[in-house]
């Protein structure tokens, strides 16, 4: 009987301990900085969350960039997805009903 206490003081202690570990890692922008490290690395995670907003590559190279697309455009080629097809879209399926053909069906009537 104790130990199934102990069993759940144990496992609700972990998923409350889970929650705060989220909770402080997503706070950690809101944070008001205290020491000049800290106030650096927050500084760096707001400038990066700026530059990232675009959906682009951040800090990248032209000569990257060059290899970026180069590798899109030859993922395209190899999927087909050049052709112009939406690939965002769970494909369809077409299954046409198989035509039977009646072998010998007047033979068993008869």
């Amino acid at each position: 009987m104790n130990t199934v206490k102990v069993l759940r003081c144990s496992s609700a202690l972990r998923n409350s301990v889970f929650h705060h570990r989220n909770f402080a890692a997503s706070s950690a922008l809101m944070a008001t900085a205290t020491d000049p490290i800290q106030k650096l690395f927050l500084e760096k995670l707001k400038e990066y969350t700026k530059r990232s907003s675009g959906g682009k590559l951040v800090d990248v190279t032209p000569e990257k960039q060059k290899e970026h697309d180069e590798i899109l455009l030859n993922l395209k080629k190899q999927y087909g997805a050049d052709k112009g097809e939406d690939f965002t879209k769970f494909p369809t399926f077409n299954f046409p009903e198989p035509k039977l053909d009646p072998i010998n069906m007047d033979e068993r009537h008869a």
